[in-house]
């Protein structure tokens, strides 16, 4: 994993200052290696720059004064191949076309392979030099072939254009900033803001579907104006010459949609062949010249992918992995703890496991460090616990860890699920099936009371404006007392953009997890702990296109049956989990004891809430019902309140 950033002026030259500032800025993606390439594009010179951190012995940047108009930057994680030879901004033998890269392309053995066959050579062992030839072999059609994760850019000489992509479901960011005189653009925003020329200014319209909706992104809009993240599965191209600047979706998932009855036979062909594809899929992101290891929360995804590497490690020695598998778990003397559960599959697997227990105290010390690092606000603490465990990783000589991230997305593992599974029932007229599901609804997280309230909602009968969260609701209760009226006024009109349309099947449902907000929001939750504390997260579930298309091609009676969520999942990994893992009902995941959390701080965080604000909220009321408000939050999982905590402390470290 790195850190990629770039900078495009047409009319100035680009000061070497800049592009050192905002590549050190991302030196935690990439604390192994530095590196610069500065490009006179109108009269072809091209420098290659070091900087203290680089591999290579080269011109300094700092002391860099010759006159350019683009320059890449490049810090790098070492993963495969942390040899030199390995140090980016990369070229091809003729020095046509350069590359800065953030992933993995996990089959690059076998594109190297064919590219070979080609008549290509190859002088590293890494997976960026791979992407580089295959761009050279093949154009933009080179990304059909990658199952990985990636964000890149390239600087083709020839066709004097940046070519660039980002992986097929968002796990590698990159943001860019577009305008008359200068295109930019960096794996991270914190990068962007700190150039002179893009001025730090809110989005209001995002700041109101956060805090009144809980809606925290957008496909391409962030909380910075002018600022926009390139969409998953899309490509751009930005003509060096023109300043055209051209994007383009060049992957789209397919699912099916169609009823298929239930059969035991049919069951256990898709089990089967998708327990060989999640064994691929492992075996793939294995690959490194470093240590690997894995989270472990004690749910269904993270235990599978923890005990297929057991599995291969009974059969076959992984040098990266060691003889005992590393595994990593968030703990707490709380309900919410999951550590019994771990415990299930650490005994079963005999796994060194290493445990962090995150505390109130702790979690208000890393607060700012936490809002900064994720780049934007978010919608709950339990990202604490993910960026904890990043750092116990991180700590414990892990450079690489495998998650289950994507499973909930892929094999139906949220509530809601089974409100979209039901209206497929109703909408097909499966009574039977109802029937069935209803007298095994013990089995599910899910109660009739539930089933019932979402079902009448979805079908109209009842219908709360908006759609809005409760607790939202309850925070605009007395007449929109805690948000400036203004603020209110000129944006409630968003609020008809939530009411959506009713989602009547299972995988239609699935397939906007996968290709909206859902996953997409949760995979950079889990980019920027991980790469705050320099470590590479591979995520099968999210990443492997296989297993990905495979899960879509499984109809929706086989993901929800007799009340079981991820009912396919659960055939796939019979006989490698624990049986009480493998039937269990509850769900918890990365979750933290926020209610506590929240009021055991709420003097220190009462102090974020201050007149910077009052664009926003009504701050003197917020402030005279503090504790009051504090007390009425939500026991047992997301806080309302929260979401504004968050903007203030964003705003603060951000110096809005």
């Amino acid at each position: 994993m790195c850190g990629i950033t770039g900078v495009y002026s047409r009319k100035v030259k680009v000061e070497a200052a800049w592009i050192k500032d905002i590549t050190d800025v991302l030196k935690h993606r990439g604390p192994d290696d530095e590196g610069y390439l500065a490009i006179n594009t109108t009269t072809d010179t091209l420098y290659k720059l070091s900087g203290a951190d680089s591999k290579i012995k080269g011109p300094r940047i700092e002391s860099f004064a010759y006159p350019v108009n683009l320059m890449l930057g490049h810090r790098r994680l070492s993963i495969l191949d942390p040899s030199a030879s390995g140090h980016q901004p990369m070229s091809n033998r003729d020095g046509s076309t350069w590359i800065i890269h953030n992933g993995e392309i996990y089959n690059y053995i076998e594109i190297r392979a064919e590219l070979k066959g080609l008549g290509y050579t190859f002088s590293t062992n890494t997976d960026t030099e791979v992407l580089l030839y295959a761009y050279e072999a093949w154009g933009d059609e080179c990304l059909s072939k990658f199952n990985g994760m990636w964000a890149f850019v390239i600087y083709d000489k020839k066709k004097n254009i940046l070519f660039g992509a980002r992986d097929r479901f968002g796990v590698r960011p990159l943001y860019f900033y577009n305008a008359a005189d200068y295109f930019v653009f960096a794996s991270e925003i914190k990068a962007l803001v700190r150039l002179p020329f893009i001025k730090k200014e809110i989005n209001q319209e995002l700041v109101f579907d956060y805090l009144v909706t809980g809606w925290e992104e957008s496909m391409q809009e962030v909380f910075f104006k002018n600022i926009f993240e390139l969409e998953p599965a899309f490509a751009f191209s930005y003509d060096l010459s023109n300043a055209e600047f051209k994007k383009w979706p060049y992957y789209e998932l397919t699912y099916i949609d169609e009823w298929a009855e239930f059969s035991e036979k049919s069951l256990q062909e898709y089990a089967n062949l998708g327990k060989d594809m999640l064994f691929d899929a492992v075996k793939l992101r294995l690959r490194s010249d470093v240590p690997v290891g894995a989270c472990l929360s004690g749910g269904l995804d993270s235990s599978a992918l923890v005990s297929v590497i057991d599995r291969l490690l009974k059969n076959n020695t992984i040098a990266q992995v060691g003889e005992r598998q590393k595994v990593f778990t968030a703990s707490y003397n709380d309900s919410i703890d999951e550590s019994g559960w771990a415990r299930l599959v650490v005994e079963q697997t005999k796994t060194d496991w290493y445990r962090t227990h995150p505390k109130a105290s702790e979690f208000l010390e890393d607060l700012e460090d936490l809002i900064y690092t994720q780049d934007m606000p978010f919608g709950s603490t339990s990202i604490y616990a993910q960026y904890r465990v990043m750092k116990l990783a991180s700590e414990s000589g892990i450079k690489v860890l495998l998650d289950g991230q994507g499973g909930d997305e892929l094999f139906s593992g949220y509530k809601s699920n089974y409100v979209a599974y039901y209206m497929e029932l109703l909408k097909g007229f499966h009574l039977g099936k109802i029937i069935n599901e209803l007298s095994c609804i013990k089995n599910s997280p899910v109660n009739l009371g539930y089933l019932g309230l979402n079902c009448a909602k979805f079908l109209g009968v009842l219908f709360l404006p908006g759609q809005l969260k409760p607790g939202a609701a309850r925070l605009l209760a007395k007449e929109n007392t805690y948000f400036n009226s203004d603020f209110w006024n000129a944006h409630k009109h968003r609020l008809d953009i939530v009411k959506g349309r009713a989602i009547a099947s299972l995988n239609r449902m699935l397939y906007k997890y996968v290709t909206g907000l859902k996953l997409k929001t949760l995979l950079r939750y889990a980019d920027r702990n991980s790469m705050r504390f320099s470590v590479e997260l591979r995520s099968p579930f999210a990443d492997d296109v296989n297993l990905i298309e495979y899960a879509f091609r499984i109809p929706s009676v086989y993901k929800i049956h007799n009340g079981f969520s991820k009912y396919a999942l659960r055939e796939m990994t019979s006989g490698l989990l624990p049986e009480k893992i493998r039937q269990r009902t509850d769900k918890v995941g990365f979750a933290t004891p926020e209610y506590a959390w929240l009021n055991h701080a709420r003097d220190e965080l009462k102090d974020y809430i201050t007149d910077d604000l009052s664009q926003f909220i009504n701050v003197k009321e917020l402030r005279k019902h503090w504790d009051g408000l504090m007390l009425s939050q939500s026991r047992g999982g997301i806080t309302t309140l929260w979401r504004f905590i968050n903007l203030a402390v964003w705003m603060k470290v951000y110096g809005l």
